[in-house]
């Protein structure tokens, strides 16, 4: 096998270009809940396309509620969200599935991978190694952290965050426009402290700088991926990674101590003006975000708002209580009009958060005149770990 990664025609199956055999580079892209991995992946598929690369994408997410794979579509990109289950139950068998089919279907270069954010990456990246799948090799693991907020959110979800970072082998600190100048250092030295086996790389995904392009190609070199396994040889974990492995489990949800709580909702109206729209979303998200600082003044997480409109979709967001919702309005047309929900908070109940996030709803499409019915809800126990209680249509 030559640098490019390809083999001779005629040794194993697959696809022939140009006389040789083409590989698909699989990179997953890990990180707490609203660290910037989708951004981190969309700029990077732009990258390669802008090279002539292929690039596909997987997104995960918790619940049977997918609010991702539109906007990632939208900028061109072969994507599949996967939203019929969870990482602790139907993931693996999916995931075998849906990694297959695009090699077969979509033959992309690289394969990129977006775990939840309350998820293992490693573990998702070892479920595909243990696939076995031909022609197909592994770029570095990367975690991408954020931080803007590393204080918060290492306050809140410690044990949990430690371990995204522990088993990266590439960390990217993300939002440095948003960090003071003194402070960048300090989240740079801590996470070393963690992980001093991986690569640290810092940039802002939002940005076109210079740090970015330099961690992408350094992302996908092989120089990058034997230089991961000489840090693995060399130098040894943090004294306390195998006690905080060994303490989170392979249950990623129950570790990360957040309440989470997907649903979707039919509108009445089959067309709703995009400033009406827009006004709507913000009323909603502004309202849940004051509830939620009663039920925990730090919170940190991940809350998604994207109404389909008809002829736009308004999206909206916030990480945490330090943050002010986002809203942006993309063009995109859908037969009916919907709303979906993505709510992942730190340590409040989750029947709660359930409660706050259907009452709110309810209010606020009621005082706009508009009457919904839940179409969409992930009612998965992870505690009791029952696999039963999916989709199942209610009136609110």
């Amino acid at each position: 096998m030559g640098k490019s990664g390809c083999y001779d025609a005629g040794t194993i199956n697959g696809t022939i270009i140009d006389g040789r055999f083409k590989r698909m580079k699989v990179l997953v892209v890990g990180g707490f809940l609203g660290s910037g991995k989708t951004t981190t992946i969309l700029r990077i598929g732009k990258y390669l396309g802008e090279r002539g690369q292929k690039a596909a994408i997987i997104v995960n997410e918790i619940g049977e509620v997918g609010v991702d794979a539109d906007i990632i579509s939208s900028y061109g990109f072969d994507s599949i969200e996967l939203t019929n289950g969870c990482v602790c139950c139907t993931l693996k068998r999916d995931m075998r599935y849906t990694v297959d089919e695009i090699y077969r279907k979509m033959k992309p270069d690289i394969l990129l991978v977006e775990p939840t954010g309350i998820a293992f990456p490693a573990v998702i990246k070892e479920d595909i190694m243990l696939m076995n799948l031909k022609d197909v090799e592994f770029a570095p693991l990367v975690t991408v952290i954020d931080g803007s907020r590393f204080k918060q959110i290492m306050k809140e979800t410690k044990q949990f965050s430690k371990r995204q970072i522990i088993d990266a082998e590439i960390l990217a600190i993300n939002k440095v426009d948003l960090i003071e100048d003194l402070y960048i250092p300090i989240v740079e030295s801590s996470v070393q402290q963690m992980n001093p086996q991986a690569h640290t790389v810092r940039f802002s995904a939002k940005s076109r700088d210079e740090e970015f392009a330099e961690f992408i190609s350094t992302l996908l070199s092989d120089e990058t991926s034997l230089e991961v396994d000489r840090r693995k040889e060399s130098i040894d974990k943090s004294p306390d990674a195998e006690e905080i492995v060994a303490a989170s489990g392979e249950n990623s949800i129950e570790s990360s101590k957040m309440a989470t709580y997907a649903s979707e909702y039919s509108l009445s109206h089959d067309y709703l003006e995009s400033e009406k729209a827009q006004s709507i979303v913000s009323n909603l998200m502004e309202s849940l975000k004051k509830e939620i600082l009663v039920m925990n003044p730090e919170f940190v997480g991940h809350m998604k708002v994207i109404l389909q409109a008809g002829t736009v979709n308004v999206r909206s967001s916030v990480t945490g209580a330090e943050e002010n919702p986002q809203i942006e309005t993309i063009e995109s047309y859908s037969s009916k009009p919907s709303v979906k929900i993505l709510s992942a908070i730190s340590n409040v109940s989750r029947l709660e958060l359930m409660e706050l996030v259907d009452s709110f709803v309810k209010e606020i499409f009621t005082n706009h005149g508009i009457k919904i019915v839940k179409t969409a809800v992930h009612k998965h126990n992870h505690e009791s770990h029952n696999h039963d209680n999916h989709n199942h249509p209610e009136g609110v």
